[in-house]
């Protein structure tokens, strides 16, 4: 069975940006750290994102087009939260067209995140060019 990092790469051999172009192009938080893109709970042990509370990472803007990456840790004690059986952490994307918020989704790896941004790129923007290095 295809790792989650295998099938990141093979997504992306379909689509005209890449996730290192795209990092490239994200506003990092100083509080994002890279080695921690597969373990969210990393950042509520560091102290960075509080129990049941978010944080945004990253920020992307090209256009109308407005997406926050970060990480969320989700308490069922609290009201609403109670679908999930144990506290945990996560990442999120949400996605902002002309300052109206289209979608906020959770995942376990940032890469995965930034797949589905890619992803929302390609379809909103097919043509868009890329920043020539």
């Amino acid at each position: 069975m295809p790792s989650d990092m295998s099938r990141s790469q093979d997504k992306q051999a379909n689509h005209l940006l890449d996730q290192a172009t795209l990092r490239s192009l994200v506003a990092w938080h100083r509080e994002y750290n890279p080695e921690w893109d597969n373990r969210p709970d990393d950042y509520v042990d560091a102290g960075i994102v509080g129990w049941g509370l978010s944080r945004r990472l990253g920020l992307f803007r090209r256009g109308a087009i407005k997406a926050y990456l970060g990480v969320q840790h989700v308490d069922p004690s609290k009201a609403g939260w109670a679908i999930v059986d144990a506290p945990q952490a996560r990442f999120f994307l949400s996605l902002f067209v002309s300052g109206q918020c289209v979608t906020l989704r959770t995942f376990l790896m940032m890469a995965a995140a930034l797949d589905a941004l890619v992803s929302f790129l390609d379809f909103m923007q097919p043509d868009w060019k890329l920043p020539q290095k």
